[in-house]
């Protein structure tokens, strides 16, 4: 049996039938971890796993509709690979398929388009957390914690008092009481990257 520190510590499908599903930004393929294997290419991942995939894109209206209208340069079988590109694209310690088959959460992942792309919140991230859903605006207010409340106002050019709000409803959703333990949270999350 395995801990829930090993398992914290470790991707799924490293030694188990978890999915990992990661990709490197700016590259439109994606990767898988699976029973120990690194698959280099969505086309190369195990049928269970393309199938998964195809349904967890069904399940969803709008990121089906926002394939057909921002990706017209898409054939429909390439879809599920763009939707778990941007859905799933970050490497974290969550499973995106457990060993049940469940589906995961979305998760964080800067593709590089972030900001840019017609199809942002709606293929992508729309962060689940503890007490409900991270907003973009959220999202980008955690990967500046390191930086002052008033610097953060000028960078999205609003007010203090509401980047206030923000880091009172980000606590909130989160759970999360302070700025170090959001930070941690987002570090993890592969939010934000640290340079030393």
């Amino acid at each position: 049996m395995l801990t829930a520190e090993y398992k914290r510590e470790h991707f799924a499908g490293m030694i188990d039938n978890g999915v990992e599903i990661f990709a490197k930004p700016g590259e439109m393929d994606v990767q898988c971890l699976n029973l120990g294997k690194v698959y280099e290419s969505y086309w190369e991942f195990p049928a269970w796993i393309r199938e998964k995939l195809t349904e967890d894109l069904y399940k969803s209206p709008i990121a089906l509709k926002t394939l057909k209208k921002n990706w017209k340069h898409l054939l429909v079988d390439e879809y599920p690979k763009q939707h778990a590109y941007c859905k799933y694209g970050g490497l974290d310690t969550n499973p995106d398929i457990d060993v049940d088959g469940n589906m995961g959460h979305s998760e964080f992942f800067d593709c590089g388009r972030r900001g840019k792309c017609k199809s942002e919140g709606k293929l992508c991230c729309v962060m689940q957390v503890k007490f409900g859903v991270l907003t973009k605006t959220e999202i980008e207010i955690i990967r500046m914690v390191i930086m002052p409340d008033k610097l953060i106002a000028e960078k999205l050019e609003i007010s203090v008092t509401t980047v206030l709000t923000h880091w009172q409803n980000i606590r909130r959703k989160t759970g999360f009481r302070s700025k170090i333990e959001i930070a941690v949270f987002a570090t993890k999350k592969g939010m934000i990257k640290w340079t030393w």
